[in-house]
């Protein structure tokens, strides 16, 4: 256990400097964000209630209350965490191919430490479960500075301040990332980390195979696919028989069994087929 916690360690180090470098941006992007909404309504309320004459009351009528969970769902808001989302997407990938690209082919001292092999695969899922609930968590942390800054800007008068739950209910990213019943978070990141498994067995598959692995590795991905999503075919040739619960049950199973496999399998091909 404690070599293995190295290995996270190590691998979480690697990808550190990007990582810290992506949640500054998200921050920074974000507050712009917050800054350029915040100035446009500011100068609306001045137009409107200062040079126009408009009765507060009216223009609260008229417009609502201002809050940070205007700006939550719009496209300023939610693109630096998309492009943070892409980025370690990128690097699930990436993770498996600096080993073998990198200088030395490092990932051949990496499968001589005296630790089993599929430790390696349980250390790179683990780091990238680290970065996906470290960015969501810096997400939830951000959002009162965020609030902040509106604070600073837009009058009391016009403004309606969130707690951070409401703030999280406003955030349609975010509340599917943070559902409020624990068996949807189970499911939500079952599925998450299914498929970074998955994906993990594919790159595996490549670099055991090489040139032949590349369609094995497509026509696995494509295999396990089309077994997550058969409840749905077979809702349709049995018409309906099934509730959606029951379909989401089915296809959550069906994941779980498929991680499963791709763990056996990775394991298989890192310690026969992977050769130091």
């Amino acid at each position: 256990m404690k070599l293995f916690g190295k290995l996270v360690n190590f691998e979480f180090r690697r990808f550190l400097p990007i990582y810290i470098m992506l949640l500054a941006a998200v921050f920074l992007l974000q507050a712009a964000g917050v800054l350029y909404y915040a100035f446009m309504v500011k100068s609306e309320i001045t137009e409107s209630v200062m040079k126009l004459g408009i009765p507060k009351e009216q223009f609260l009528q008229d417009n609502g209350y201002v809050s940070i969970g205007n700006i939550l769902s719009s496209f300023l808001f939610t693109l630096p965490i998309v492009i943070a989302a892409v980025t370690i997407f990128i690097y699930v990938l990436f993770i498996w191919y600096r080993d073998w690209l990198g200088k030395n082919t490092f990932i051949y001292r990496l499968l001589m430490l005296p630790v089993k092999r599929i430790q390696l695969f349980f250390s790179k899922l683990a780091a990238i479960l680290i970065f996906v609930f470290g960015l969501i968590a810096y997400q939830v942390a951000i959002l009162p500075a965020l609030q902040v800054i509106l604070k600073l800007i837009i009058p009391v008068d016009y403004r309606l301040d969130l707690t951070i739950q409401g703030m999280i209910r406003s955030f349609y990213y975010l509340k599917f990332l943070l559902p409020e019943k624990f068996i949807d978070f189970v499911i939500n990141y079952g599925f998450g980390t299914a498929f970074v498994i998955i994906l993990f067995t594919m790159i595996l598959i490549e670099r055991s195979y090489r040139f032949k692995g590349v369609f094995m590795a497509v026509f696995y991905g494509i295999g396990a696919l089309i077994l997550v999503f058969s409840p749905y075919i077979l809702q349709i040739i049995v018409k309906g028989y099934f509730y959606e619960t029951e379909l989401l049950w089915m296809q959550f199973a069906i994941a779980i069994i498929l991680s499963a496999v791709s763990v056996f399998f990775s394991n298989h091909l890192l310690n026969r087929k992977i050769r130091v």
